[in-house]
């Protein structure tokens, strides 16, 4: 069965003519600004920028095109060249756009670290109120003091602070912000400009396994909307004709892109998700009704052929006012003018939103290579280098028409006097040739064939080349050093630092100007959505963005040396420097995951339980408290046995002493007594006694002197002197014998 057809009412005919006469007045804006963009003569640059990164020029051309090959008969046959002049190019063009945006693109998109902050900020008053000490009494009837609440209140915004920079570092890792990124960079190496979009509602799915209440497990299928940024082609951008040096000056901007009949079609019955239709379902019909009508392809577009069987689809961004958005369906607040998106297909509104930003900014951000003045469009390293490029290929296309004509003489024959002798007029070897009846001169004949050699000019051309080189390197300010190859630079330390400073100026100031175009403004649109849009209120505060990722992970490449050789003063603890932290740092500098090498949960959880050490610094102390306790007992030690080898020195030289005094005397002694007994020897032959009546005499008198002294001791008297003993006649007194 038909439907029977709804009465079309005053009221619908007053909207419809109210949304046609919106979409014309969107389409007189997208026309200027197409028209804008197309005077400014940007899209025949684009294409010259293409064209010479991908070795293409006015002589090459038709040649580029003519080498696709003909299948004939199985045999691979291409165009003859139509001069036979050389058409070589000599692309240096790419290998500086691929090492320029390679070079910035591995500084700025770092896989193991973030390119911006969130922090709090500064609360003049609370930071006031940290020392004071006033008590107050809190909502719930705990009290507290003025500095102690001050510092919660710092704590709890550092904490969310801390949780919406992970929260918007998720978003743009689901987005795929590193891929996105990079060909934005690329694009703008390449013709200057690079686009990028963001935040914007994206669809994402996500499959869950779920346990149901009988053990069992269920796949679900989980929608989910959101933020995420994407890279956009500036061919299909088109900006206010008006906004100046930058986008957001102007009204409006206008994105195209391209759909087929069939995802036109599915947008029909889309919702939002308060249950509202998304898209106005009669001016899709309307549009499919009338086909594809591609009436804006620009010069630098690089559509395929396919692409004029799709739809051109446009997004608006800017402003209209309350009457036009309800002819669209769009339900908004009261004002002159609200921020809106329009989407549009072949001059029919089939969309009108309100921003998903209340401050109604673009989310288009835009970096330029170098900026030019007045102009939001940028030059690139292919429009940089392109006076050299022509240096080089002018130079080389006629070294190689100069070793051309110089590889063989040019030859010059007189027909009036020789002619070959097979008729062909080619030069061979051992080639026969005849005089001519007609030549009567002999002579001449060696005159009748000359050559002349065209010298060859290839050390001149080459040193154009040369310097067709060279000037490539100044004019990127990308010398070969900061291409990976040394060239002429000195092989110094010290040189070879400075000139890589030198190198990385250039690329330090493209570091920066990517945090003011990009980092800094896109994050602060996600900032915005967090605050709109965040779930969590935990997440939400009074933040900064802090764009100082990619001038300093810029930098990173600089410090890496520094950063090793920190290594000796992270154990000194009075520099108060984190172990841990310098090793993950170290870690990165030599492009290392540092999570490789650390310790699982599991390891940490059972090194954590062991008992922990005290403060460096206190057992610091201790350990040189205890050396010294250890050095003042070794000292006494060594004191202790140096006295007691003095001492033993001491002693052991008394008793050689005393060994010495007591040799000599019993050698002095031993002396006595013998000449003791050679005396003897002698009284006994003057006497002519016997040695023992010797003896025998000195014994008595001993014993005489022995008993008188006695006696004189006893008597209190003196010594008196005893008197020889009176001897038999015929033999001499002892006294006599002793005293001689």
């Amino acid at each position: 069965m038909k439907k029977k057809p709804v009465p079309v009412t005053d009221a619908d005919e007053m909207r419809v003519a109210r949304l046609d006469a919106f979409a014309l007045s969107l389409a007189s804006k997208r026309q200027d600004a197409v028209e804008g963009r197309q005077a400014s003569g940007i899209e025949r640059e684009w294409q010259e920028d293409e064209e010479f990164y991908e070795g293409i020029d006015d002589l090459n051309r038709a040649e580029v095109v003519s080498k696709a090959p003909v299948m004939n008969a199985g045999l691979r046959t291409e165009a003859a060249p139509a001069s036979t002049r050389s058409t070589v190019f000599v692309n240096i063009t790419q290998p500086y756009v691929d090492m320029a945006s390679a070079r910035v693109a591995d500084m700025l998109l770092p896989t193991d670290d973030m390119p911006f902050g969130v922090d709090p900020t500064p609360m003049q008053d609370v930071l006031a109120a940290k020392d004071d000490q006033t008590v107050i009494t809190r909502a719930d009837g705990e009290q507290a003091t003025a500095g102690q609440i001050a510092e919660a209140m710092l704590e709890q915004a550092k904490t969310a602070a801390k949780l919406a920079e992970t929260r918007i570092w998720d978003w743009l890792t689901e987005s795929q912000w590193h891929a996105e990124v990079r060909q934005v960079i690329e694009g703008a190496a390449k013709i200057g400009t690079g686009i990028l979009k963001g935040p914007i509602p994206i669809k994402r799915r996500a499959k869950a396994l779920l346990r149901r209440d009988d053990g069992s497990f269920e796949l679900k299928i989980i929608e989910e909307t959101k933020p995420g940024s994407k890279r956009i082609d500036p061919r299909n951008f088109f900006p206010d004709r008006a906004c100046g040096q930058s986008i957001h000056n102007g009204s409006y901007v206008w994105e195209r892109d391209h759909i087929t009949a069939r995802q036109l079609r599915e947008l029909k019955g889309t919702l939002h998700s308060d249950g509202t239709p998304a898209y106005i379902d009669s001016q899709i019909d309307l549009c499919l009704m009338e086909g594809p009508a591609n009436k804006y392809s620009d010069s630098s577009s690089k559509d395929a052929p396919s692409d004029k069987d799709r739809f051109e689809i446009w997004y608006f961004h800017g402003s209209a006012n309350q009457d036009d958005l309800a002819a669209a369906g769009c339900e908004c607040d009261e004002g002159e003018t609200i921020p809106v998106i329009v989407t549009m297909v072949n001059d029919h509104v089939i969309k009108a939103a309100m921003s998903t930003l209340d401050s109604g900014e673009f989310p288009y951000d835009v970096m330029v290579w170098q900026r030019r003045e007045g102009t939001w469009t940028g030059t690139g390293v292919s429009r940089q280098v392109r006076a050299a490029q022509r240096i080089v290929n002018g130079a080389t296309r006629n070294m190689l028409d100069n070793a051309g004509l110089s590889a063989g003489p040019q030859i010059f024959i007189d027909d009036t006097m020789i002619q070959p002798a097979d008729g062909a007029w080619e030069l061979a070897p051992r080639k026969m040739w005849k005089r001519l009846e007609t030549s009567d001169d002999i002579k001449k004949m060696s005159d009748a064939i000359h050559s002349i050699v065209i010298p060859s000019l290839q050390v001149e051309l080459m040193n154009i080349v040369k310097f067709g080189m060279e000037l490539a390197e100044r004019v990127t300010n990308m010398p070969l050093l900061s291409q990976g190859q040394q060239g002429a630079a000195t092989d110094t330390v010290g040189g070879m630092q400075i000139l890589n400073n030198n190198a990385s100026a250039v690329l330090r100031r493209l570091a920066k100007l990517f945090d003011d175009c990009i980092t800094e403004p896109h994050i602060r649109r996600y900032y915005e959505w967090l605050l709109l849009h965040g779930k969590d209120n935990k997440e939400k505060g009074d933040f900064v963005i802090d764009a100082k990722g990619s001038s300093a992970l810029f930098e990173r490449d600089a410090q890496n040396q520094a950063i090793l050789q920190m290594g000796a003063l992270v154990q000194n603890p009075q520099f108060g420097i984190d172990p841990k932290k310098w090793i993950i740092e170290a870690l990165k500098s030599q492009k290392l995951d540092p999570k490789r090498f650390q310790y699982t949960e599991e390891e940490q959880e059972k090194i954590d339980q062991q008992p922990q050490p005290g403060d460096p610094r206190i057992e610091t102390a201790k350990i040189g408290a205890q050396a010294r306790l250890q050095a003042a007992q070794i000292s006494a030690d060594a004191s202790v046995k140096k006295s007691a080898i003095d001492t033993d020195r001491d002693t052991a030289y008394n008793q050689s002493l005393a060994e010495r005094d007591r040799a000599n005397h019993e050698a002095k002694m031993a002396e006595l007594a013998q000449r003791e007994r050679l005396a003897m020897l002698d009284y006994a032959n003057t006497r002519n006694v016997s040695l023992d009546k010797v003896k025998g005499d000195l014994a008595k008198v001993a014993l005489t002197l022995k008993a008188q002294k006695e006696m004189a001791g006893m008597n209190g008297k003196g010594p008196q002197v005893a008197r020889p003993i009176v001897e038999p006649a015929g033999r001499a007194p002892e006294g006599e014998a002793f005293q001689k």
